[in-house]
């Protein structure tokens, strides 16, 4: 069974090849081009059992061409903007990195700290506070300013 399978993949063989050759998808190396020639043509075999050799070529280049110009499709739509991405090194990127901001982990925490501390304020503190994170200008800023260096100065 398995051999006859081979037998028949050889035969298309030259379709896959030839596609790999017209249409360019992104991160595929040859063994992926095999793996999805194979992959079309059981799914061609396992839906019409019966196909002879004549038609075998027609139906195979037909279904083989539509699945890769879907992936392309796919590859190419705005929607999936991440998956066209590159997978690259940070270590040989870092130098294009930039270092302002905090990492997602140390805002999560800064976020954290910034509730506890508002927790812990009185009800006309918390107003207060409200007006300072909003970037309100009100008498007693400066005073909650300080206040509030010296309970994040862990943060320095």
């Amino acid at each position: 069974m398995m051999e006859q399978f081979e037998a028949m993949y050889a035969k298309v063989r030259g379709i896959v090849l030839r596609c790999r050759k017209d249409y360019y998808v992104q991160l595929w190396e040859q063994e992926d081009w095999e793996q999805e020639g194979m992959l079309v043509l059981y799914q061609l075999l396992k839906q019409y059992p019966e196909l002879g050799e004549e038609k075998l070529y027609v139906y195979y280049k037909t279904k083989f061409r539509n699945h890769v110009l879907d992936v392309i499709r796919k590859q190419e739509s705005q929607k999936r903007k991440l998956n066209r991405m590159a997978y690259e090194e940070v270590s040989e990127i870092g130098h294009k990195l930039t270092q302002g901001g905090l990492l997602p982990d140390d805002q999560y925490l800064l976020q954290a700290e910034l509730t506890r501390y508002r927790s812990s304020l009185s009800q006309a503190s918390q107003e207060r506070y409200d007006r300072l994170i909003a970037d309100e200008r009100f008498k007693g800023r400066r005073e909650l300013l300080r206040e509030l260096r010296e309970y994040l100065s862990d943060w320095e």
